[in-house]
């Protein structure tokens, strides 16, 4: 007997546990993040949100030469209670040029 197929892996963009408090769509009270990547992130939010739902996420990320704002748009891609909370893994779709290099400098100083 065979074993059977795992699904391949499908994101793009590798993913690197990252702390931090973060700030979804001017909704009450913060959301803590779990993980970051170039297309996406998860974390643990006090409020469920519906798949789909568009939101913008800002979150201050430490740089080399102090705290760098970061503001993107996204979309809710999954939403399960855990705990107290929710997990809420965001598809990122909106990134300004500004943002996406900030974005990349952070998580190539996470890639070691």
């Amino acid at each position: 007997m065979s074993e059977p197929k795992r699904p391949t892996e499908r994101r793009l963009h590798p993913r690197f546990s990252i702390d931090g408090q973060i700030e979804l769509g001017g909704r009450d009270g913060t959301a803590t993040l779990r993980d970051l990547s170039m297309s996406g992130l998860s974390c643990l939010s006090p409020t469920a949100f519906e798949e789909m739902t568009v939101l913008e996420v800002t979150m201050t990320l430490p740089g080399e030469a102090g705290p760098v704002p970061l503001k993107v748009g996204g979309a809710v891609v999954r939403s399960d209670p855990e705990g107290d909370g929710h997990v809420v893994a965001i598809f990122f779709t909106q990134m300004d040029d500004e943002n996406r290099r900030t974005l990349e400098s952070f998580l190539e100083l996470h890639s070691d």
